[in-house]
């Protein structure tokens, strides 16, 4: 239960009288009331005025008591709705019961503040991009619940080791997502923790080293075999059948649903070789990273088109959102038709825990919109013909260790490759010899 209490924190005839509100024995706020009084009348055993004939200090007495009241039934109130308590909140609160006019300045070594600041600042730098941005707007949306939780404000300062694995476990627990999206989260925050320590602001040591573990995520891709029995399937549905389309275009040019869903004929061009020979290739700025990419379209991609005339399939839904969903929906349908059901490990929702876990399954039931650049990238890696920067270039990977993390393959998967083709080049030698 909370208890308040005043004091004085110095002697002489104009003391400021102090607050304290605990709410703990570790979480307690000490603010000014803006009343001020003689010492000498002040009394230490009861934490209130001497009692006297002096009107000014009864005024005094009856104004505290009354603070007192409405303190604690504010308190009441916002104990109930989760608000955060700090010495903002316990000033904010004397400030309203005495009608006084505010100008609040939030104190950036809190934390939530730092945060909400460099969210700010994102907007104005135009080298960010808005899906990067929204990361940190959910992880302000997650730190705030912690707070709220934990009924407190974290200095910058206070965020160490064992505060990231308390947070981790929060995040795992309350908002039932899997361990590598908490750990994405953690890694947001110490991006930001880091940012302040360029900015001068004092953080824990342990942070420099904090080390956050990678969970390996799964890598589901459909092979040229599951994809040929894709486009041989019978589907019924006209938004099935354009699901079906999409879904191949998809693993023939490699790119997200957000560049995939809104390829037009406009984009696509001729453009003929020294020999004379003619190509068709479509040509796109990729939403998310901002890169122009150029994609020359395969047989099977051409072959779709000219099924509607030259124009890709009709999308799905009015916003890019509903496309997205009904997108998702329906290639899960096709893929289940198509009888893409290999027993496969991957992320599962688990309807008991209200969470998703990692589970073996259905191939089918673990497809979804990024399947198509994963097919993509996988398929033709796996090709020798092709070379990884001329994979890059239609993905639209930055670096090599970012596609091969992407695909799921390492040095060691680069070593054995190279070791094969020497043993390749050795046997031709052999026969020639």
């Amino acid at each position: 239960m909370a208890t308040t209490k005043f004091y004085l924190r110095s002697k002489g005839k104009s003391c400021a009288i102090q607050m304290q509100l605990s709410i703990s024995q570790t979480l307690k706020m000490r603010t000014s009331t803006g009343l001020t009084i003689n010492s000498n009348d002040w009394s230490k055993e009861t934490n209130f005025p001497k009692q006297g004939k002096d009107p000014g200090i009864k005024n005094t007495i009856t104004k505290l008591k009354e603070l007192e009241l409405e303190v604690l039934k504010e308190f009441n109130i916002d104990f109930t709705n989760g608000v955060v308590f700090s010495n903002e909140w316990l000033k904010s609160k004397i400030n309203k019961y005495f009608d006084r006019e505010t100008s609040i300045v939030e104190d950036d070594n809190f934390f939530s503040v730092y945060l909400k600041n460099n969210i700010e600042l994102r907007k104005l730098d135009s080298r960010t991009k808005s899906t990067t941005d929204q990361k940190f707007v959910q992880l302000q949306t997650k730190f705030t619940d912690f707070e709220k939780t934990k009924k407190k404000t974290y200095l910058i300062s206070e965020i160490d080791k064992k505060f990231m694995l308390v947070f981790r476990k929060h995040l795992i627990d309350q908002f039932k997502i899997m361990e590598s999206t908490a750990n994405r989260t953690l890694k947001n925050l110490k991006t930001v923790l880091l940012d302040a320590r360029d900015n001068g602001k004092a953080i824990s040591h342990q942070i420099n080293n904090f080390s956050i573990e990678t969970v390996p995520s799964t890598k589901v891709f459909l092979n040229f075999d599951e994809i040929k029995k894709i486009k041989e399937s019978t589907i019924i549905g006209n938004d099935l059948i354009h699901a079906k389309d999409w879904l191949i275009i998809g693993c023939y040019t490699g790119q997200r649903v957000s560049d995939l869903l809104r390829m037009t004929k406009e984009m696509v061009f001729t453009k003929t070789d020294s020999n004379g020979e003619s190509f068709q290739f479509i040509e796109l700025t990729q939403q998310k990273t901002g890169k122009e990419v150029t994609i020359p379209l395969h047989d099977e991609v051409l072959k779709i088109i000219s099924k509607y005339d030259g124009n890709f399939p009709p999308a799905f839904g009015e916003t890019g959102d509903s496309k997205f969903t009904l997108f998702n929906r329906y290639i899960k349908k096709v893929c289940e038709i198509s009888k893409i059901n290999d027993i496969v490990k991957g992320k599962v929702y688990d309807n008991k825990e209200k969470r998703n876990e990692i589970k073996e399954t259905d191939k089918w039931r673990l497809t979804s919109s990024h399947v198509c650049r994963r097919s993509f990238a996988t398929n033709f890696y796996g090709d020798k013909r092709f070379t990884t920067p001329q994979i890059m270039a239609i993905t639209g990977h930055g670096s090599e260790s970012m596609f091969l993390g992407y695909i799921g393959k390492s040095s060691s998967d680069h070593a054995m490759t190279t070791a094969k083709t020497f043993k390749e080049i050795e046997n031709q030698k052999t026969k020639v010899s």
